[in-house]
C-alpha cells in the first residue's frame, strides 16, 4: 500500500520501542517520513530510533495532541518530538555545558582558601573526622574545627559532603561528546541520493555539527518555522 500511494509521511505504533528499532533497521530504504509512535521514551531509546531515520518520535499517551503538528513538521523535511524526548536530545548539549560551568566555579572557589585549609579540605575529602586530622596534621581537634569552618564559609557550604563535592567537581574533566549526526532520509534520483550524502558528510567551516542534520525541529503548539 505504501509503495502504491506513496504517502508523505508514514505513521507506526508499536507495543514497545525494541519493536520500533526493529521495524526501522528491517526497512532502511528511502521513503516516506516516518513518525513512530512508542508507549514510553528513555535518552537511549529517543537516540536510537533518530539514527535509525525516524523523524518523528511520539508518546501513544499523547500522540493525539501531538500528532497535527507533527505530520505537518514531518512533511516539510523537519524533525517532530515529542516534549519527553526534545527535553533529552537537548540535555545532550546542555549537560556538559552546564557540567564545565560547575568545574570552572568550585576551582574558583578553591582559590579562596589558604594552604592550611586546603590541605585539611583534602582530609575532608577523603571521610576524615576532626580528630583524625589533628592527630595526623599535629595540631589541636580546636584549630582543625576552626578551618573546617572557615572552609564552609568560604566554599559557600553547610557540611562536610558538599565541601568535598566541589573538590571533585575542581578535579572533574568535563568533555561534551555530542551525538553523533541522525542519517537523512534522501529523496530523488539515485545521483541526487549520492550527491546529498557527499554534501552531508562536508563539514561547514567554523559551524558546528548538528546532531539533526539540516532539518529543523518543530516545537508543540508552535506552527512558524525558524
Amino acid at each position: 500500500m505504501v509503495r502504491s500511494t506513496r504517502p508523505d509521511v508514514l505513521i507506526a505504533s508499536h507495543q514497545n520501542t525494541d519493536e520500533a528499532l526493529n521495524a526501522l533497521r528491517t526497512d532502511q530504504l528511502a521513503g516516506p517520513a516516518r513518525i513512530v509512535l512508542v508507549s514510553r521514551l528513555t535518552e537511549d531509546s529517543t537516540r536510537m530510533l533518530l539514527r535509525l531515520g525516524a523523524c518523528g518520535v511520539l508518546l501513544l499517551g499523547d500522540c493525539v495532541e501531538h500528532l497535527p503538528w507533527a505530520v505537518r513538521a514531518t512533511a516539510a523535511g523537519s524533525v517532530a518530538l515529542a516534549p519527553a524526548a526534545a527535553r533529552f536530545v537537548v540535555d545532550q548539549y546542555v549537560r556538559p555545558g552546564q557540567l564545565a560551568d560547575e568545574v570552572t566555579n568550585a576551582r574558583e572557589l578553591l582559590t579562596s582558601l589558604s594552604a592550611r585549609e586546603r590541605e585539611i579540605l583534602e582530609f575532608v575529602g577523603r571521610g576524615a573526622s576532626n580528630s583524625t586530622v589533628a592527630e595526623t596534621l599535629n595540631i589541636s581537634a580546636h584549630t582543625v574545627k576552626d578551618h573546617v569552618r572557615a572552609i564552609y564559609t568560604k566554599l559557600l557550604v553547610s557540611n562536610r559532603v558538599q565541601a568535598a563535592r566541589i573538590l571533585w567537581q575542581a578535579r572533574s574533566q568535563p568533555g561534551p561528546t555530542p551525538p553523533r549526526p541522525v542519517r537523512e532520509h534522501a529523496r530523488g534520483t539515485p545521483g541526487h541520493h549520492e550527491h546529498a550524502a557527499r554534501q552531508a558528510q562536508v563539514p561547514q567551516p567554523g559551524a558546528a555539527p548538528d546532531p539533526l542534520g539540516p532539518r529543523r525541529t518543530w516545537v508543540p503548539g508552535s506552527h512558524r518555522r525558524d
